[in-house]
């Protein structure tokens, strides 16, 4: 059997939805691409592994092409203008969901593609998933009888593209409104197949919960509906959801009733009173389905409906999920709108007179205004620094004569721009992306900073502390932007700082013998700009440094002989992420003689051994260390002794602390001190200041030393470990400089815990 050959419109993520999906196939495959990007479409050809991909730099060179269809996946807005286009080329269309803004859109869509005898298939991937076509099955068969009543919700996040003013995501004319167009077509399409019933009156609610944007639509809607058939339903949509994804469905009939959850590993439940069926009669059964969580259920459903409209070109037959049936998804919703907007219930006859007078346009234009704001939410405005301050950053260009300061590495990137690079971001992709998708932070010499961002990153202006930003691609492009940025701000001939690690690429344009720059390296610089904390960084450390410990408190009431230390990562990781960190920095632990840096061997607990957990909570992108010592049975003597002359060097040092304390003089004093309170001991002794990193800088102790004074707002560790036993063990604390000494903010007690053993 010959393959269909499909070409792709739009170079965006969802596409790997359906390239994962039909990996494999015998039916079909995506030949073609056309993005008005080119460079885009380019890279997706690329990395598409499933076969040869050509990319076409204009839509009408690949609709030329020797492709039978094509896939539509671009703003919902376009669809009518791309879909016509296809169908006037005799090209079948396959086009995802929404089917568009409007009714007139709609049908301009239908007549295109039955006037050029192409079929038309909107991509509804709901229609084809297994967990629907069973739930559709059940209600077929009778097994709970007429349905008088359906509850749907779909929940997802979408506050990022929500929250970048001018992106299409949630814009009412480029998107079709928000969330009830977004996700309410999967619902009404799938209540109306489900059920074999069309829509008839809408009535809904919708708010912006999250987004104070009033250009933007909905980030939550309820719509309350009849249908012909005489069922009601409620279809509840959100935007604002901060779980994994999840659509479900209660359908309570006059038999019986039944649950499905995507988020199930079985995704439907039914209980029937009358069944002939024993399983489900009197009793709730879990029918078997194909079926998987979020989000291996986005491939199962996407393979099963390109393939289905693959096999209808293949055979030239209609869908049996028509354009039609699509339409009237978009009729409820635009309903729906027009019920918000008008605070009524409306028929959805009305909306589609409208439609056939070319009018439903008109409810879009009226949709943001409509839309109630949240009283509490905050204006949206660009974010003010957590750690970088304007004034500190002036100061330390004039002390060091810097007249620009070029940060290329993701922590300092973060730092004077508020660019999300960091691994804790809640996108890390430009973390992971560092070097191909190249990002700087410059600052000048009065402290005004610009960023260069990865140009994907659309939500720089609201979402970063940068005044200033450029859009860049490829190292290429930071290039001519950093030439572009030295002409502008007339750096010819002046002093500039860079860390020691800056690329190659950024290098080469500051030789430049075109600019006469005078180039220094700055690590310095940026040491001094973060070691002293503002009250944001230090509330977040704080933060990091709590939910470390709860994670550490729920390891040592786990500890027990026969726990691995694979159980106890776990519980730590999973404590972490439920009080409210956004990712651990370190998980760190022994159990006897195991090795530190390899935890997760599976190396079990057994009585008599001291167990070391050394965590580190990540919140906002600060860090926390924190340790502890946990045995099952009682403490030998002499790990006491240790920890004891630990805890003295500890206390030694934190009894001096003060503003104006030379940091590494304190130091060298400190081991005098216990070297000659305790000579048989080797204690190794590290201070550092912690903040965006674990270990930000080392200030006293073996690894380094700052031959500078303590000041206030400083946040640091104390740490002296010695070997016992084949392993380390130690003490480990962190603390605030305060005006006159300063303040432990760890509570977890050093002495090493004893657990009784059963």
């Amino acid at each position: 059997m010959r393959k269909v050959k499909f070409g792709v419109v739009g170079g965006g993520g969802a596409f790997y939805f359906h390239a994962n999906g039909i990996r494999n196939s015998e039916i079909l495959e995506y030949t073609a691409i056309y993005d008005v990007n080119y460079e885009n479409a380019k890279r997706m050809a690329r990395k598409y592994q499933n076969n040869p991909m050509t990319a076409y730099e204009t839509l009408d060179e690949m609709l030329d092409s020797d492709i039978d269809a094509v896939l539509v996946m671009v703003p919902h807005v376009f669809h009518d203008d791309i879909v016509v286009r296809c169908a006037q080329k005799k090209k079948h269309v396959l086009c995802e969901k929404p089917m568009g803004t409007t009714l007139e859109g709609c049908q301009r869509m239908i007549d295109a593609c039955r006037e050029n005898g192409v079929l038309f298939m909107i991509a509804e991937n709901h229609r084809f998933l297994p967990a629907h076509n069973c739930v559709h099955d059940l209600i077929a068969s009778g097994a709970i009888g007429r349905v008088l009543m359906i509850r749907a919700y779909e929940g997802v996040n979408e506050i990022p593209g929500l929250s970048q003013s001018g992106f299409w995501k949630g814009d009412p004319i480029k998107a079709g409104g928000g969330s009830l167009m977004d996700m309410a077509a999967h619902k009404f399409a799938t209540i109306e197949y489900i059920m074999g019933s069309r829509c008839e009156e809408v009535t809904s609610v919708l708010a912006k919960q999250m987004i104070n944007l009033p250009e933007k639509a909905e980030d939550n809607a309820v719509a309350i509906a009849r249908y012909e058939n005489g069922a009601i339903a409620d279809v509840m949509v959100s935007f604002t959801q901060m779980i994994p994804p999840f659509n479900s469905l209660e359908v309570y009939g006059t038999e019986g009733t039944i649950f499905e959850n995507h988020a199930w590993e079985k995704p439907v439940r039914v209980y029937s009173m009358t069944s002939k069926d024993e399983r489900m009669r009197q009793k709730w059964y879990e029918p078997e389905c194909e079926h998987a969580p979020f989000p291996k259920y986005y491939p199962i459903s996407v393979k099963r409906e390109d393939e289905y409209f693959a096999t209808c070109v293949l055979e030239n037959k209609e869908p049996e999920f028509t354009p039609e049936q699509a339409m009237h998804a978009i009729e409820a919703i635009l309903t729906g709108y027009l019920s918000h907007i008008e605070k009524r219930p409306v028929r959805c006859e009305e909306v589609r007179k409208m439609g056939e007078e070319g009018r439903t346009h008109e409810i879009l234009e009226k949709l943001a205004a409509s839309i109630p704001i949240n009283k509490n939410l905050k204006e949206i405005k660009m974010r003010e620094p957590i750690g970088y301050r304007k004034e500190k950053a002036t100061k330390l260009m004039e002390k060091y004569n810097l007249d620009l300061l070029i940060a290329t590495s993701a922590m300092h990137t973060y730092y004077v721009t508020g660019l999300p690079v960091l691994h804790s971001a809640p996108n890390p992709i430009l973390a992971s992306l560092a070097n191909q998708y190249p990002y700087m932070g410059l600052v000048r010499r009065r402290g005004e900073n610009t960023v260069f961002h990865w140009n994907v990153y659309k939500s720089v202006d609201d979402l970063c502390w940068a005044a200033d930003s450029v859009g860049i691609e490829s190292p290429l492009d930071v290039q001519r932007a950093l030439k572009w940025k030295l002409k502008q701000w007339g750096m010819e001939g002046k002093r500039v700082g860079v860390e020691s690690t800056a690329p190659k690429y950024v290098m080469e344009v500051l030789e430049d013998p075109e600019y006469n720059l005078e180039i220094v390296t700055a690590d310095q610089v940026f040491r001094d700009m973060r070691l002293v904390k503002t009250d944001e960084e230090m509330a977040c450390i704080l933060k990091a440094t709590e939910i470390t410990e709860t994670a550490l408190r729920a390891c040592i009431d786990a500890c027990a002989v026969g726990v691995t230390d694979n159980e106890l990562l776990a519980i730590g990781k999973k404590a972490m992420l439920e009080d409210g960190a956004s990712d651990w920095d370190h998980t760190t632990m022994t159990i006897g003689d195991s090795d530190p840096e390899a935890p997760g061997t599976g190396r079990a607990i057994k009585e008599g051994e001291i167990i070391r957990l050394d965590f580190g909570a990540t919140y906002k992108g600060y860090v926390a260390d924190v340790n502890c010592h946990v045995i099952v049975g009682k403490t030998p003597e002499e790990a006491k002794e240790v920890i004891d002359a630990l805890l003295d060097y500890q206390g030694y040092i934190e009894a001096r602390v003060k503003p104006g304390q030379n940091m590494k003089k304190l130091g060298e004093e400190a081991r005098a001190y216990y070297q000659n309170k305790y000579p048989r001991s080797l204690a190794s002794s590290i201070g550092h200041s912690i903040g965006l990193e674990c270990e930000d800088v080392h200030i006293l102790g073996y690894l380094g030393a700052i031959d500078g004074p303590f000041e206030e707002n400083m946040v640091f560790e104390i740490e002296a470990w010695e070997n016992y036993a084949g392993a380390l063990i130690g003490v480990e604390d962190t603390y605030v400089v305060t005006k006159d000494g300063c303040k432990k903010v760890t509570t977890i007690p050093k002495y090493i815990i004893e657990k009784e053993v059963k």
